[in-house]
């Protein structure tokens, strides 16, 4: 039989026949066309040509066209095949014959008999199997609907992601049966009715209805639930629902069902406009059990802008960061809270701040809600009601910097449920001004600079001289100078270009007597090489160290000489002090005495994307022994490898050591399979191969005690179709208190996975954390196009 290949078919009667023809010699010139992109538009749904082709062509004009012998129709966003085409002109009515394949974009079908309108795209599809591309989910009918273009019903259907293997006994590892199936394209949501689920040889679960999302886009549904049983709330399952309310706002609201609590609900609201933005998070059980009373969390952030309307004002920004529970063993008993509520001191912050060039302006209120223990008691921090600050800066005025830094500020704290501890509420004003006059060039710098500080007291409670009000005005001259020497350089064939900036720093602020002076926010800087070039050793306005002191250090520097990076930093810093310090934060710190000051040697490598280490090691200037040693070291090899160390010392008071990961465990006992791994990385864009095991955990071991601070071990499976999870987390409340919690996951990929998993847990624990699946790469509606 011949064949007889038509080209340009227009099914409305008209037929035309084109022939393409292209010159020997003429090159061939590629170019963009509409026609190949994703998105369909309704121009080309509704003008684009419709191409037919079949072994054998009757037709009669106006009224009927019909292709037997393989017979193909295609047109924009559809194509077509079938061992029978038959076109009704007059009616607009397709119908089609035996061995049925019908292409949409993201879907394809097949069938045995079909009869649909063509331009509106309804009709039926008798003994319909189908699959969609998005989440690779395939399944069979008795009958499938075609609605419009974008909608399709399906009637007692089954529906499963697993991947079909040879063989008549072919069994998916799970299975949604469902006696109606919504699936709608323009929304790539599907909801099913009447379902029934079942997972490997467990018993069926039934379900009224249930909506999951097509694509890794946001939809409204259930996420998957978790299992989990815990020393102190027993038994537990979690069911987060997630809704997406608007592009801009989405709300999560998860039930947890606890066997020794009862139940609790935990609710999420996000928001995200053009002028401001924000989160509120409701932690709610109206009954515990344990406790006999009603346990509640709030905590909720908002940072935007208000409009004042005032030509010259402009908008005035605003922040609010609200915490607040119920009771004080809230923090031990909800560690699901995330980590601001399971702080003992919650804090709650309101800010209103206007710059305009240079000058900036602020006011703030904070307020603490410590959350005590009669087994450990904490001394709260006082509240700022209000705090009211003000800056103005001038930069490279005439080649000098200047600033001016003002603010005053109320604090009250509550000291009655600490016994034998005496605080002072009071009021604070200070005013800080500096100048100074930087000389910068390619080979170095040279900055001089004086400041002056003056503070005001005025306390609700008399001072041990008897005094309320007390003054104190100090000045402070800094010099800062350094210099830059570059040379190129070649390391294990890489070209780099190495620096060597050796620096002095000089401070002198004199002494004066601030030992009845309240300490309402100030502390200890850290002591690194960072904070060692600095005129301050107290963070805060109410100490003010009597310096004299010259810090002297040198760091190299290793840049590629490609593209700039950053691939190894070495650096070692000493101060020497010229008087005995004797300004202290309290009668329990240890001044610094006259000479050299411990010295700071530290070290960072960035070779490449794959590891980097840091390294900060403390000497003690007279035993020549470690006081601190912070090692940091991250590998991160590939996605789903990450190894995370961490070693602290501070020596006499604690030695910890940090371990956290997520890693293949199929790497610890066997060799990758490079080839089938790409096979997947195809079909499910994660670069991961079926029926993988992931171990996942952290490990915090104080070192000094010889015990586990906390712990978290867990294992992942991914089978290809449906991930488990099973996580055991431990933590420490106090030395007799500790936490256990073991739990379960089962996420049945193609149902929906939507907004932050329900073990949020590894992703606050592990740094570089991924979550399987997270980011599938979606199909192209040529995928399967013929």
């Amino acid at each position: 039989m011949s064949t007889l290949l038509l080209k340009g078919v227009a099914l409305g009667g008209l037929l035309q026949l084109h022939t393409l023809v292209q010159a020997q010699d003429s090159p061939v010139v590629l170019r963009s066309s509409p026609l190949l992109e994703e998105r369909i538009s309704l121009r080309q749904n509704q003008e684009g040509a419709v191409f037919v082709s079949g072994r054998r062509l009757v037709m009669q004009p106006d009224l009927n066209t019909v292709l037997e012998g393989d017979a193909r129709l295609r047109k924009p966003g559809l194509s077509m095949r079938a061992d029978r085409l038959v076109y009704d002109q007059s009616q607009d009515v397709l119908e089609g014959y035996g061995a049925i394949q019908l292409n949409r974009p993201g879907s394809q079908f097949h069938g045995t008999t079909l009869n649909l309108k063509v331009d509106s795209f309804q009709g039926a599809l008798a003994e319909p199997r189908f699959e969609i591309f998005a989440n690779g989910g395939h399944g069979q009918a008795s009958r499938l609907e075609f609605i419009d273009p974008s909608r399709a019903v399906v009637h007692q259907a089954t529906y499963t992601t697993c991947r079909r293997t040879p063989g008549p006994d072919w069994l998916p590892a799970w299975l949604l049966k469902a006696t109606r199936m919504n699936i709608d394209d323009e929304e790539s949501t599907v909801k099913a009715e009447g379902v029934k689920v079942r997972f490997q040889n467990l018993p069926e679960v039934r379900i009224p209805a249930v909506s999951f999302p097509l694509t890794a886009d946001r939809r409204s549904g259930f996420l998957p639930p978790i299992v989990g049983v815990t020393s102190r709330d027993g038994s537990e399952i979690v069911q987060p629902y997630y809704f997406d309310l608007a592009p801009n706002r989405d709300a999560t609201v998860t039930t947890h069902v606890m066997s020794k609590r009862g139940v609790a609900v935990d609710t999420e609201f996000r928001y995200l406009e053009r002028g401001y933005s924000g989160q509120a998070r409701l932690n709610l059980m109206p009954s515990d059990t344990l406790s006999d009373q009603a346990r509640w969390g709030w905590s909720s952030q908002h940072s935007g802008s208000i409009q004042t309307g005032i030509e010259g004002i402009g908008a005035i920004g605003l922040g609010l960061n609200l915490n607040r529970v119920s009771d004080d063993n809230y923090w031990r008993d909800f560690r699901r809270s995330g980590l601001v509520l399971t702080q003992r001191l919650l804090p709650s912050t309101g800010v209103l701040n206007w710059g305009r060039g240079g000058f900036n302006m602020s006011a703030r209120v904070l307020r603490f809600q410590p959350l005590q223990d009669i087994r450990s008691t904490i001394i709260p921090p006082y509240n700022l009601t209000p705090q009211i600050g003000m800056t103005y800066a001038k930069w490279q005025a005439d080649g000098f910097d200047w600033s001016v830094q003002a603010d005053t500020t109320r604090f009250e704290a509550d000291f009655s449920r600490i016994p034998n501890f005496m605080g002072r509420n009071g009021e604070r004003s200070y005013v800080q001004t500096q100048l100074s006059r930087p000389w910068i060039r390619p080979w170095g710098f040279f900055t001089p600079k004086v400041q002056l500080h003056a503070t005001r007291y005025q306390l609700d409670q008399p001072m041990d001289n008897g005094s309320v009000v007390a003054n104190r005005v100090l000045p402070t001259f800094s010099l800062d100078s350094g210099l830059v020497v570059e040379r190129d350089a070649s390391w294990f064939g890489r070209s780099v270009a190495q620096t060597l900036e050796p620096r002095a720093f000089y401070a002198k602020t004199p002494f004066k007597d601030q030992s009845m002076l309240p300490v309402y926010d100030s502390g200890l800087t850290d002591f690194n090489l960072s904070t060692i070039y600095s005129e301050k050793t107290f963070v805060g306005n109410d100490r003010l160290i009597d310096n004299d002191a010259l810090t002297l250090g040198v760091s190299s520097r290793f840049f590629d000489a490609v593209n700039g990076a950053e691939l190894l930093r070495l650096g070692l810093a000493q101060r020497i002090r010229f008087s005995d310090q004797r300004v202290l934060l309290n009668s329990s710190q240890l001044p610094a005495t006259t000479g050299l000051s411990d010295l700071l040697v530290g070290a960072g490598v960035r070779w490449d994307n794959r590891w980097a280490l840091d390294n900060t090691v403390q000497i003690n200037n007279q035993t020549n022994d470690i006081s601190r040693n912070t090692l940091q070291l991250r590998y991160y090899p590939s996605p789903y490898r990450v190894l995370n160390a961490a070693y602290r010392l501070n020596r006499g008071l604690s030695e910890q050591l940090d371990i956290g990961w997520q890693w293949p465990l199929s790497d610890l006992v066997r060799r990758r399979n490079t080839a089938s791994e790409s096979a997947w990385t195809r079909t499910a864009g994660q670069g991961l191969g079926p029926d993988r095991w992931f171990t996942v955990g952290r490990m915090n071991i104080s070192l000094t005690e010889g015990r586990m601070v906390e712990s978290l071990m867990g294992l992942e499976y991914d089978a290809g179709c449906w991930i488990g999870r099973i996580v055991f987390e431990s933590n420490q409340h106090t030395i007799a208190t500790t936490n256990t919690r073991l739990f379960f996951q089962l996420e049945l990929i193609g149902l929906g996975r939507v907004g932050p998993s329900p073990l949020a847990v590894l992703r606050n624990n592990i740094p570089r954390y991924q979550k399987l699946r997270d980011n599938p790469l979606q199909p192209s509606r040529f995928q399967n196009y013929e």
